[in-house]
């Protein structure tokens, strides 16, 4: 596959994305969870030092949360209830269509921003899962599939699919009430807000990153340029002259922009990283204020 570069060192740059977890946090704190025991406030009421409420004493209830100083005073029995820990869970959709790897740079962003968000779920305890989606095609891949870089042939063994196929997340088994992170370029034409609505299906709470290449965002041409048509690798001879070159630009904004609006009304923070310049300034452009990701 593309991202598979010779330039491109997995274990030296994975390396790096777990020493991010430092700086920054995956959105786990905005929300109560429902999962197993862990460190994060849960929905339901269970015995952690986080007070919630009293409500009457019943027969089975631990006794051990009996409010004895009203007990003292009224003769009533009643219960302590304090907010369960839970442990999140972190559900990582990453778009392996060919547009995510058009280049090396772009490459790379893809990849820093794949095992930063794995490290950071695994940083926060909480349980992380991770799914490949192109078009209507999907894997699972394992912890240890991730750790020793063997998801990459997951992703090479998923059929090609048109270029302006949508990826396909209503198939996809996401966990009830989870976070999802779905990382994709979101170069295909379906609008915005069905691929949002598939990232909250089951109460699932969804931030979207978006890495982008100054190619695309902001292209130079001007000339004949022979195009390569990143799913099939067909070639197309084209003529851009500055009038296409305004069209496109324009259209570009104005997906993006479409994105973006469908992304602020379904409480979903978005973010679009560019694959130049450093990881850390990349991160800090739009996503820190958007709410997708957090500061340490």
């Amino acid at each position: 596959m593309p991202f598979l570069s010779e330039n491109i060192d997995l274990n030296q740059l994975s390396g790096r994305c777990r020493a991010y977890t430092g700086l920054f946090t995956l959105p786990l704190k905005d929300q109560n969870w429902k999962g197993n025991p862990g460190d994060y406030a849960g929905s339901g009421v269970g015995s952690s030092l986080d007070f919630q409420d009293h409500r009457q004493y019943l027969p089975g209830d631990d006794p051990r949360h009996i409010n004895w100083q009203t007990f003292a005073r009224t003769g009533d029995y009643t219960l302590k209830l304090y907010r369960e820990e839970v442990r999140p869970i972190v559900e990582i959709i990453l778009d392996v269509s060919g547009s995510m790897f058009a280049t090396e740079e772009k490459s790379r962003r893809v990849l820093e921003l794949f095992y930063f968000c794995f490290f950071a779920a695994e940083q926060a305890a909480a349980s992380a899962r991770v799914f490949l989606v192109k078009g209507d095609h999907w894997k699972h891949a394992e912890t240890q599939c991730i750790l020793n870089h063997h998801w990459a042939d997951a992703a090479e063994s998923l059929p090609e699919v048109e270029a302006s196929i949508t990826p396909n997340l209503a198939i996809i088994p996401f966990r009830t009430r989870s976070l999802r992170i779905f990382l994709s370029d979101a170069l295909f034409p379906a609008a915005p807000e069905s691929t949002i609505r598939g990232l909250q299906h089951n109460n699932g709470r969804a931030a979207i990153l978006c890495p982008f290449s100054r190619d695309e965002s902001n292209p130079d041409w001007n000339g004949n340029y022979e195009f390569i048509e990143t799913e099939s690798g067909s070639k197309h001879d084209r003529r851009i002259d500055p009038p296409l070159l305004k069209s496109y630009l324009k259209t570009y904004h104005n997906h993006f922009e479409r994105w973006k609006a469908a992304a602020i009304k379904a409480q979903a923070p978005l973010a679009r990283i560019p694959a130049h310049g450093t990881f850390e300034k990349a991160m800090k452009l739009e996503a820190i204020q958007a709410g997708a990701i957090q500061l340490v």
